[in-house]
């Protein structure tokens, strides 16, 4: 019996081995001319189709996608296409709308309130300048002063224009400016970082060349040599030879700067309260001045040099200063200046800024010939002034930065401008309160640049001569 394959139906077990390489020769055909044969494969189940043909061509390209060099799965590529996809409006696309909106910068932290009080502090100095002013004074007020003097002295060159006025008057005296611009220009030397960081570098060195220039043309430079040197040690009033500091390298400055440490450490010691050399107000306020008027010019200079004395000894490591068998720390001192600076800034029984124009209580009636007379185009002579000295309404014009001489040693103030003791400014207690301000101010970093101290101090001993070549047999 045949079947349409070409074979036999009969069953026969000895030729199994025949029947076999029969099948598998038949598997060899050409599919095509199966089809010819008029075959319906819609009739052969799954398995036998796939006995016939062999896998199907169809499920292959539903499993893998050709990529040219890459052959991938086709569910990897849905899942990689799916997670880019994804990462795309999770993480991509936050990004772009972040990188389109407009950037605002982040607002710098606000100004300390000792650096508040140092720009209108330095302004005080503008407004007490003298002679051509120039035009960026920033004090409206204030116009030409003082343009002939020194003008009849035959044996000056271009006079004595310029300068600063003392207080409130208009009179210029050689040692409280000589000192202002020394306290000046020793806050600039520790602090420039500072001053830079709050944008006062240029001006705060404007007002020392203002008052050097004027202090230069007081000063005769004729002599052809300077031969001593003078410094005022704790017993007496050394004059020291300058051929004794020449020939004798580290005399005198080793046992003059050993000297004045030891000073320093007992005037530090002063300020403490439980020695008892100076009193204390119960609002918090050291007399420096013993009781007597204008103690806050000494309050301030003091404020700075106990703060300063402690940024040097951090500086070089030295965590405190001993006042006899007992050790303080750096702390200490920064505790006493800032707490006379805080009285002075309005923490006192009154609630008062003696720096006026700073916070919302300050004097009004402050003893200034400039501020207290109004700018009506008008020349008053210096008795003409004085009925707006003796005036009862406040000053016409704010004269902002000036600290004023202070309370009493009951720690009561009176605003009137009749009485100097109160209500009159100076630039030596001015410069004081800059120095303080500037070393206190958390702005530009906290203390003085280490890499800066002493930096421009010559050495005190010669320069160690070269090590000699070495030796060759």
């Amino acid at each position: 019996m045949n079947n349409h394959w070409g074979g036999t139906l009969e069953i026969n077990g000895g030729d199994s081995t025949n029947e076999d390489e029969k099948s598998r020769n038949n598997l060899d055909w050409d599919r095509a001319s199966i089809s010819h044969q008029g075959y319906n494969h819609g009739h052969l189940d799954e398995t036998q189709q796939s006995w016939l043909l062999g896998p199907s061509d169809k499920k292959k390209k539903k499993k893998y996608v050709d990529l040219g060099c890459i052959v991938c799965s086709r569910d990897a590529l849905k899942w990689t296409l799916g997670s880019i996809l994804v990462a795309f409006f999770v993480i991509g696309l936050p990004i772009i709308i972040a990188k389109s909106l407009p950037r605002h910068k982040h607002r710098p932290s606000p100004p300390d309130n000792y650096t508040v009080a140092l720009h209108k502090a330095l302004l005080f100095f503008n407004a007490q300048k003298s002679g051509k002013l120039p035009k960026n004074n920033g004090i409206p007020w204030r116009g030409d002063s003082g343009l002939q003097d020194g003008s009849d002295q035959t044996d000056l060159k271009g006079g004595l224009v310029g300068g600063y006025y003392d207080a409130g008057d208009n009179t210029k005296f050689h040692f409280p400016m000589s000192f202002a611009m020394t306290m000046l220009s020793w806050s600039v030397i520790e602090y420039e970082h500072k001053y830079r960081a709050i944008g006062e570098y240029d001006h705060v060195r404007d007002l020392i060349k203002w008052g050097t220039d004027y202090l230069l043309l007081t000063f005769n430079s004729s002599a052809t040599k300077i031969d001593k040197i003078y410094s005022q040690l704790p017993a007496a009033d050394a004059a020291i030879d300058e051929d004794k500091a020449v020939l004798s390298p580290g005399y005198p400055y080793e046992d003059m700067l050993r000297s004045y440490h030891n000073v320093t450490g007992l005037t530090m010691c002063s300020y403490l309260k439980r020695y008892n050399v100076f009193n204390w107000t119960r609002g918090g306020m050291i007399e420096l001045n013993h009781g007597r008027a204008q103690n806050l010019q000494y309050v301030a200079n003091a404020a700075f040099l106990a703060s300063v004395f402690a940024d040097y000894l951090n500086a070089t490591g030295v965590p405190g200063w001993n006042c006899g068998p007992n050790f303080f720390p750096i702390s200490v001192l920064k505790d006493f200046a800032t707490s006379q600076m805080n009285y002075i800034l309005g923490s006192n029984p009154l609630n008062m800024s003696y720096v006026v124009g700073h916070g919302p209580k300050f004097p009004r009636h402050v003893h200034h010939r400039g501020a207290s007379i109004p700018k009506d185009r008008t020349k008053y002579s210096c008795a003409g002034g004085w009925r707006w000295r003796d005036a009862k309404t406040p000053n016409p014009n704010t004269i902002a930065g000036a600290m004023v001489g202070g309370p009493d040693h009951f720690d009561k103030f009176k605003d009137v401008r009749t009485n100097y003791s109160y209500t009159e400014p100076t630039v030596a207690g001015n410069a004081g309160l800059v120095a303080a301000l500037v070393s206190l101010t958390s702005s530009g970093g906290v203390g003085i640049d280490k890499n800066t101290i002493f930096s421009a101090v010559p050495p005190l001993y010669p320069t160690s001569p070269p090590p000699p070549p070495p030796w060759k047999p």
